[in-house]
C-alpha cells in the first residue's frame, strides 16, 4: 500500500502540483528510495503524458512559475502596504518554492539521463525460451536458474551493488558470496537480500510468491519496510506472500517437513493443477504410459519440493512407461531414470542435476 501512495505523491511530485511543504517533506522521501526502483517508476510516469523518446524534463520559465507562485500566495494572504517585514516573509518563501521547484526537477532529470545511467551502471537481460530449465552465469559470477518463461533484468553499478528485477517466472539463485556487496532481487516491490545464499523465488499466481531458502540467510520484506518489519529466514525455511494483503507468513523448517510427508497424499491436481499428461495417479504409485521426460521431471519436482536442472537437454525429448511408488526415496528414483537414460546425476540443496554419463572410448 505505501509503495501505491508513494508512486501517486511521486505524479504529483512531477507535474508540479504539491504544495511548499509536501515538496519539502517528499524531497526527504526521494532520498531514501532505491534508485533503481526510482529510476522505473519515474519513466512509467513520464510515458504517460510521453509518446517520443525524449526523457527529459524541460527546465520550466522561471518567471512564469515565479508569477505563478505570488499570485496563489497573495490570494490566500494579500500584501498589506507598508508592512515590510510581511512582504520580504512572503518573497523568501516563494523564492524558497521555485527553489525547490527547480530542485526536484534536476534531481528527476538525474535519474532520466540515459548517458549517466550507462557510465554508471550496467544492465543485463536474461530470458528462458525453453521448455526446460536452464541456467544462467550472471556478471558477479552468481547463477541464475530460470524455469521456463522466466524473466530477469540485472544491474551492476560501479559500487559493486548487485539488483536484480524478477519480471516473471520461477527463478533460484545460486549467490556469489561478497560481504561488502548485498544481492538483491525484487519482485513486485518485494526484496530479498542476500550475501551469499540459494533461495529461489516462486511467484505462484499473480497475487501470491512463495520465496524458499535453500542454504545461509535471507532477509525479505517490502521495498520501503524498516529493518524490524522483515522477515529472516535460515536455511531450509519458507515465506509467503500475499501481495493483496501485503502479508508474509514464515513457514519454519519443521512446518514444512510435516507438509513434505503430506503431499504423497495429494492428489496430482492439487500438486500441479495444470498438468495434463498420461499419468495415472493412486495412492501408493504413480504410472506413467508414454510420458514426455519433461512432464516426468514436472511430476518428480512437485513431487518431492526439488528443481531439476537437465544440463543435456536431448534427454527430455525421452519417454518413459513404468511405474515411480509415491514413498521412495528420490536418489532411488533418479539411479533408476538413469540407467535407463544413460545419465548420472547430481543432488546439492535441493537442486537435482542430469547430465549424460561421457563415454570413455577404448585402447585402440
Amino acid at each position: 500500500m505505501k509503495g501505491h501512495i508513494f508512486k501517486y505523491k511521486l505524479q504529483e511530485y512531477i507535474h508540479n502540483r504539491l504544495d511548499l511543504k509536501e515538496y519539502e517533506a517528499f524531497f526527504d522521501e526521494l532520498n531514501v528510495v532505491d534508485p533503481i526502483l526510482l529510476q522505473q517508476w519515474v519513466a512509467e510516469i513520464l510515458e504517460e503524458k510521453e509518446d517520443d523518446a525524449s526523457h527529459r524534463i524541460p527546465i520550466p520559465d522561471l518567471s512564469k512559475v515565479h508569477k505563478q507562485v505570488l499570485q496563489n500566495v497573495y490570494e490566500i494572504d494579500p500584501p498589506v502596504t507598508g508592512t515590510t517585514r510581511k512582504m520580504t516573509y512572503w518573497m523568501w518563501a516563494s523564492s524558497a518554492a521555485v527553489f525547490l521547484c527547480v530542485l526536484s526537477l534536476l534531481y528527476i532529470f538525474n535519474f532520466k539521463t540515459p548517458s549517466e545511467v550507462n557510465d554508471r551502471s550496467r544492465l543485463f537481460a536474461y530470458e528462458n525460451t525453453h521448455s526446460y530449465t536452464i541456467d544462467m552465469q550472471l556478471p558477479d559470477s552468481s547463477i541464475a536458474i530460470l524455469y521456463p518463461n522466466a524473466k530477469i533484468s540485472y544491474v551492476l553499478n560501479e559500487e559493486g551493488d548487485r539488483e536484480i528485477k524478477q519480471l516473471q517466472g520461477k527463478v533460484i539463485y545460486k549467490v556469489h558470496k561478497n560481504p561488502k556487496s548485498p544481492f538483491t532481487v525484487n519482485y513486485r516491490d518485494y526484496v530479498t537480500k542476500a550475501l551469499g545464499t540459494v533461495f529461489s523465488v516462486d511467484p505462484k499466481s499473480d497475487e501470491n510468491i512463495l520465496i524458499k531458502l535453500l542454504e545461509g540467510k535471507v532477509s525479505v520484506g517490502h521495498f520501503d519496510a524498516l529493518p524490524k518489519d522483515l522477515v529472516y529466514l535460515n536455511a531450509n525455511e519458507e515465506v509467503e506472500v500475499d501481495l493483496k494483503l501485503h502479508k508474509m507468513t514464515k513457514l519454519s523448517e519443521k512446518v514444512l517437513e510435516k507438509s513434505r510427508l503430506a503431499r504423497v497424499d495429494k492428489k496430482l491436481s492439487e500438486l500441479i493443477p495444470s498438468f495434463n499428461a498420461n499419468v495415472a495417479w493412486t495412492n501408493q504409485a504413480v504410472e506413467f504410459s508414454q510420458t514426455k521426460n519433461t512432464q516426468l521431471l514436472q511430476v518428480i519436482e512437485n513431487l518431492y519440493e526439488v528443481s531439476i536442472i537437465c544440463e543435456s537437454p536431448e534427454l527430455l525429448s525421452n519417454s518413459f512407461t513404468g511405474s515411480l511408488n509415491r514413498k521412495e526415496p528420490l536418489e532411488k528414483f533418479l539411479t533408476n531414470f538413469c540407467q535407463l537414460n544413460g545419465c548420472s546425476f547430481r543432488l546439492d540443496n535441493g537442486i537435482v542435476h542430469l547430465s549424460n554419463l561421457i563415454r570413455k572410448e577404448g585402447p585402440n
